[in-house]
């Protein structure tokens, strides 16, 4: 399954929920690619890719250039983290990287069909794994459109906030109003990540039950608190398992978000 993570809203937190729903689901033997389709290129250098790193590299720039069948697999390379509790949990963990260039991508837009050309370099490719996890930018533009239209559903991120509320509210009605426009008339929200909660903040507490009350059933429990080894691993492209015993709990709440994320791999088989 291809999911898009998404928000119209920077800073929601959509890199950090996929490198922790990818750590979550390799500990547990799932094979999972991440794709990041964010010029910005943040989920590459959290998976080990610093931009001296990139710049020799084949990343999704190449990759949605060339639109040829498949064409992804030149661009994929394995995640970089060290794990010596678990050395295998990086080796289930694949990337398609990006880079700053990525950006010029966005003049193709206007082309006929340039949409499905993620779709089309992923064929044959993202077969090879469990979960796809598409990492789209802050954004509805040409980039996001890639992700969504090379998706099978849509996760949105948020931080209990209203600017990140009406950014997931964006994205779930543009693909409601332009899914068949990108040739996924059947594709949908399917679930909603709250991040960053503090509860100690009662406007956070406010629009958590604002989030409730607009995406329903969609919203997966519990939510991510605001943790500082959260910043920290972030900080230090790791796993939180890297962390030891003060990331347990962040650990084990990835982990429960990842059980309702295979509630949807599972139903998709």
């Amino acid at each position: 399954m291809r999911i898009a993570v998404a928000n119209n809203k920077g800073g929601a937190g959509k890199t950090t929920a996929i490198a922790h729903l990818a750590e979550a689901l390799a500990a547990r033997g799932r094979r999972v690619l991440a794709v990041d389709l964010d010029p910005q290129a943040n989920l590459s250098r959290r998976l080990g890719y610093g931009e001296a790193d990139l710049t020799e590299m084949v990343t999704a720039a190449e990759v949605v250039a060339a639109n040829q069948k498949g064409c992804a697999a030149d661009a994929v390379v394995g995640c970089r983290w060290t794990l010596p509790a678990d050395p295998d949990l990086a080796a289930r963990i694949d990337l398609v990287p990006a880079r700053y260039d990525l950006e010029a991508r966005v003049a193709e837009a206007g082309q006929l069909g340039s949409h499905e050309r993620l779709d089309v370099a992923l064929t044959g490719v993202a077969e090879d794994y469990d979960v796809t996890l598409l990492d789209c930018p802050p954004s509805l533009g040409h980039l996001t459109q890639l992700g969504l239209a090379a998706a099978d559903t849509v996760v949105l991120v948020l931080r209990p906030e209203y600017d990140h509320l009406q950014g997931a509210i964006r994205v779930r009605d543009f693909v409601a109003a332009y899914r068949r426009h990108l040739g996924r008339p059947e594709l949908a929200v399917s679930g909603v990540i709250v991040n960053e909660h503090d509860r100690r903040r009662g406007l956070h507490a406010w629009h958590t039950d604002s989030v409730a009350e607009t995406f329903g059933g969609l919203v997966w429990s519990p939510p991510v608190p605001s943790r500082a080894v959260l910043a920290e691993a972030i900080d230090a492209a790791q796993p939180l398992r890297a962390r030891g015993a003060p990331a347990r709990p962040l650990v084990e709440i990835f982990s429960t978000l990842a059980d309702q994320l295979e509630v949807r791999l599972d139903a998709a088989v």
